[in-house]
């Protein structure tokens, strides 16, 4: 039998573009077939630590349902019962900056209630993602079964507006301006070069790649064309 050729690599922007696009599948599956339900088979919340933040309304802190209620539709009035301390808290289940819940969530409202309350733009969240990386990822995740339809275009430009860093790089080494360009959104791309996203930065941690390789890899033309 004639042997075959080997398979090349396959390139870390194609790698990205398929386990983002396997997570989004299963993330709409969720959405589609359970919404909010899924929230209800999550287990009962966990008791405050011994020294809760002060400042913060200890039964609403502990009400997970209800944080992520006002988080996605914008109820900003409990936030302000919860106070500016929460802004900065991070959620004791998942680990994860609530500032970031916000994002995730899609509500500009809510994001922009954070942001007046001084939340820390420069805090990574556990897996080393800037705030700016998870609001282009947002922006990748909005279809059709989306709770939280509106434009995320603003998310990222009240970030940006706030201070957030444009060029800030992951713990992997990503720019936002990288995986903008891996995942194909034209409209953020050209909304992080209007701010002052560097194209010729060149990953730190995957492929050692600019923006525009990432996005010739993937097959982003329009993009590509972009960041020429």
């Amino acid at each position: 039998m004639t042997p075959q050729p080997p398979v090349p690599p396959r390139s870390f922007a194609a790698r990205l573009a398929s386990v983002r696009a396997r997570g989004l599948f299963f993330a709409r599956l969720v959405w589609r077939i359970g919404g909010r339900a899924v929230m209800q088979i999550r287990p009962p919340a966990r008791a405050l630590p011994a020294a809760p933040v002060a400042g913060m309304d200890a039964g609403l802190i502990a009400d997970h349902d209800q944080i992520i209620e006002a988080l996605q539709t914008g109820d900003t009035g409990l936030l302000d019962r919860l106070g500016p301390e929460f802004a900065s808290s991070i959620d004791v289940d998942s680990g994860q900056p609530r500032l970031f819940h916000a994002v995730e969530l899609g509500n500009l409202a809510s994001l922009r209630w954070f942001l007046a309350q001084g939340a820390a733009l420069e805090r990574p969240d556990k897996d080393g993602r800037s705030v700016l990386q998870a609001a282009v990822e947002r922006a990748a995740a909005v279809d059709e079964y989306d709770d939280a339809p509106e434009d995320p275009l603003p998310l990222i430009l009240a970030l940006l507006d706030a201070g957030a860093a444009v060029n800030a790089p992951s713990r992997q080494g990503l720019t936002p301006l990288h995986v903008a360009a891996a995942l194909g959104l034209a409209e953020v791309v050209q909304m992080l070069l209007s701010r002052g996203a560097d194209s010729r930065l060149r990953d730190e941690g995957f492929a050692h790649a600019t923006p525009l390789e990432y996005a010739v890899q993937a097959g982003h033309q329009a993009v590509a064309d972009l960041l020429r």
